[in-house]
C-alpha cells in the first residue's frame, strides 16, 4: 500500500489497517492536503477484502484539534461557491469515512475539537483516553459545525446536541462517554489491550456478514430502507441465506463445529 505520504502514516498489520494524522506540532488540525491524503488512503482500504478493521488515531499529544485555521483565514477571498467547493472535501471524506465497509475505530486523545469530533463521530467505534477533551469550537469563532452535524446526531440526542454545540463549551472524556460520543475509555498504556479486546469481540462472526450488516445498518439510519420495505429487506436475508458465508454458517451449526469463513 502506498505510503510516501506527508501529512499522515498508514501500516498494514494483518487485517488491520492502522491510519495515523500526522501534524503532531499543529496538533493533527486539518488541513486540505491532509484531507486529501487520508480520502487517498480510505480509498484504497476500501478496496482490499483482507482488511477488516481500520483504526484511526493521531500522532502526537492530540488526535485532531479540528480544522487549521488558517484554512479558514483567506475565505473572505473566495465566492461562495469556491469556499463551499473547498469545504465539501471534508463533508465527502466524513461520508468516505461513514460508508467504509471495514469496522473502523477512531483512537482520540488530548485535544478533540470541531472537525476531529466529526472524524471520530464518523468512525463505528470510538476509544478515547482518560485525559481526552471535547469541544464544539465553532459557535466560539462565529461559524457552525456544519459538515460534521449529520455524523455528530447519529451518536448525540437532540438534547445533548443543543447543550454542546450552541454553547461551544469544553467538556470531559466521562461525559463524553455518557452521552454516546465515545465507546469505550481506556488509561495510560492501556490502549492496544482495549483495542485488541474490541477487535476480538468480532472473531466468531463472518467479515462479509458483518460488512453487509454494517451497509444495511446505515441504510436504515439513513431512510433508504424502511420498515415498509418488505421486499427489500427479506432479499436481503434470502441472499445472505444462499451466499457462501450463510450456508457455512447454517451447516457448522447443524454439525457442531466452528465455521470456516471465505476469506
Amino acid at each position: 500500500m502506498k505510503n510516501d505520504y506527508r501529512y499522515i502514516e498508514v501500516l498494514i498489520e494483518g487485517n488491520v489497517a492502522r491510519i495515523s494524522l500526522n501534524r503532531p506540532e499543529r496538533h493533527n488540525a486539518l488541513i486540505l492536503e491532509l484531507i486529501e491524503e487520508l480520502s487517498l488512503a480510505l480509498d484504497e482500504v476500501t478496496t482490499r477484502d483482507d482488511i477488516n478493521f481500520v483504526i484511526l488515531s493521531g500522532n502526537g499529544r492530540s488526535f485532531c484539534a479540528g480544522a487549521d485555521l488558517n484554512w479558514f483565514y483567506s475565505s473572505e477571498q473566495l465566492s461562495l461557491e469556491q469556499n463551499t467547493e473547498r469545504y465539501r472535501f471534508l463533508a465527502n471524506l466524513l461520508l468516505k469515512i461513514y460508508q467504509l465497509p471495514q469496522i473502523t475505530i477512531a483512537t482520540v486523545r488530548g485535544n478533540v475539537f470541531g472537525g476531529g469530533i466529526g472524524l471520530m463521530a464518523a468512525c463505528d467505534f470510538v476509544v478515547a483516553e482518560a485525559n481526552t477533551r471535547f469541544m464544539f469550537s465553532e459557535v466560539k469563532l462565529g461559524l457552525l459545525p456544519a459538515t460534521i452535524l449529520p455524523f455528530v446526531a447519529k451518536r448525540l440526542s437532540v438534547q445533548n446536541l443543543r447543550k454542546w454545540i450552541l454553547t461551544g463549551n469544553l467538556f470531559v472524556v466521562n461525559e463524553a462517554h455518557r452521552i454516546g460520543l465515545v465507546d469505550e475509555i481506556y488509561i495510560d498504556n492501556d490502549l492496544e489491550r482495549e483495542l485488541s479486546a474490541l477487535m476480538i469481540s468480532f472473531e466468531s462472526a463472518s467479515p462479509s456478514a458483518i460488512k453487509k450488516a454494517k451497509l444495511m445498518i446505515n441504510q436504515v439510519v439513513s431512510g433508504n430502507i424502511d420498515v415498509t420495505d418488505t421486499t427489500v429487506t427479506s432479499t436481503i436475508l434470502a441472499e445472505a441465506l444462499l451466499s457462501h458465508d450463510g450456508q457455512e454458517g447454517i451447516h457448522a451449526f447443524f454439525e457442531k463445529r466452528k465455521p470456516e469463513w471465505k476469506k
